[in-house]
């Protein structure tokens, strides 16, 4: 009888076949670096033909996108009637999403490539993105936040304490010192600048 990963022929499902492709290439992500993987050489790992990963994934890029947003969960849309409780339910999801192994730190330089950045952005960070600007906007409308708000700075305030202790330096960020971030930019939030370019394109 058939596994419930293998066909009548004892071939490996699709799914399957695209989970074992996925993990090919995030080991050879993590220890070979972006520039040294090839489709060939994930091909070769799993033993199968490159056309069954060209047939899921159109170029290396989109392959690398898929495999890092594997590794990550949007996770739910934190509703709880409260700001603060709201945003520091984003951030903890931030924080799990950030809590890889060496391997896998070192395939996340391949995000900035300009070949996997855009396929990554609109597959998990616009989602995330989103997440956090209906938070505030909830926020807004219950007068807990000025409506001229500044949703990135906001945003990216705590994003980026979670990257640069976690990711870099790789100090582990206790969940007081979200909430006394949190509090902080929640009384005095930043604001937009008049005439000011308030989005950039594609950025997470």
């Amino acid at each position: 009888m058939a596994s419930a990963t293998t066909d009548k022929q004892g071939r490996p499902t699709d799914e399957d076949l695209t989970r074992r492709i996925l993990s090919a290439a995030a080991d050879l992500l993590g220890t070979q670096g972006y520039q040294q993987l090839s489709v060939e050489r994930v091909a070769k790992t799993v033993g199968c033909g490159k056309t069954a990963i060209y047939r899921r994934y159109p170029d290396k890029g989109a392959l690398v996108a898929a495999t890092l947003r594997a590794q990550v969960e949007v996770g739910q849309a934190p509703d709880h009637g409260d700001v603060r409780a709201d945003l520091l339910e984003h951030a903890l999801q931030n924080q799990r999403n950030q809590q890889l192994s060496p391997q896998q730190r070192n395939g996340l330089q391949a995000m900035f490539e300009p070949d996997v950045f855009p396929a990554l952005w609109e597959s998990f960070f616009r989602h995330r993105r989103q997440q956090g600007v209906d938070i505030i906007d909830r926020a807004v409308a219950r007068g807990e936040l000025p409506a001229d708000v500044h949703h990135d700075i906001l945003l990216d305030t705590i994003a980026g304490l979670t990257l640069y202790r976690q990711s870099v330096k790789r100090i582990h960020l206790d969940q007081h010192h979200y909430v006394d971030i949190i509090d902080a930019l929640v009384t005095s939030p930043p604001s937009r600048l008049p005439d000011a370019d308030e989005q950039v394109p594609h950025v997470p």
